[in-house]
């Protein structure tokens, strides 16, 4: 065999691998969560326990990060990384919601070190997720499971323009798989 056609043979079964096995959960983002779309209705709560739903977006940008839980350590850096970004959002009238099924005990201390006040969605039945087909059944490591049980969010990031279309939307494969900020906040940057 000539060794062109090795190579092409393997590249073939190395993207075949890609597509069968790359994605660990085996879920793409839902067709109702791509670019263009309108944010599907969804509930959840404040951390003083108040009602709260994805209509309240309506009329201001929003960047939304549903992350796993404070045990994930992908989680705990994906929102200090975006500590950076918070006053930029806040100041254009947008909004950075953090959801995640418990409180984030060590976000929050991250927040106040860095003087952002973060607003936190919980979703504790994961009633969200479960709205937006972003209900996690693989990844929480067993060590966990009585304090969070065996299901979570998962991460992904939504940012909306203020008619609560989302214009970017990126849903991790593996839980250390997260956008670089600078790239969700170039399409918030663009969008009204």
């Amino acid at each position: 065999m000539n060794t062109a056609l090795v190579l092409s043979l393997f590249a073939v079964a190395a993207a075949l691998f890609v597509v069968i096995y790359g994605n660990r959960s085996g879920k793409q983002i839902d067709a109702a969560l791509r670019p263009g779309k309108r944010l599907p209705p969804f509930h959840c709560q404040t951390e003083d326990g108040q009602q709260v739903t994805s209509d309240s977006l309506h009329g201001s940008r929003s960047v939304l990060l549903f992350v796993r839980g404070s045990w994930c350590p992908f989680c705990t850096e994906q929102v200090k990384s975006v500590t950076d970004h918070y006053r930029k959002i806040t100041e254009a009238g947008g909004r950075l919601i953090i959801v995640t099924r418990k409180p984030l005990a060590i976000t929050e201390r991250v927040a106040e070190q860095f003087g952002v006040t973060f607003e936190f969605w919980l979703d504790p039945g994961l009633g969200a997720a479960s709205a937006l087909n972003l209900v996690d059944d693989e990844t929480i490591p067993e060590r966990f499971h009585d304090d969070f049980g065996r299901r979570t969010i998962l991460p992904t990031v939504l940012v909306t323009d203020s008619n609560n279309i989302i214009r970017y939307s990126y849903r991790s494969t593996k839980p250390s798989d997260r956008p670089e900020p600078a790239k969700f906040m170039s399409v918030f940057d663009q969008i009204s």
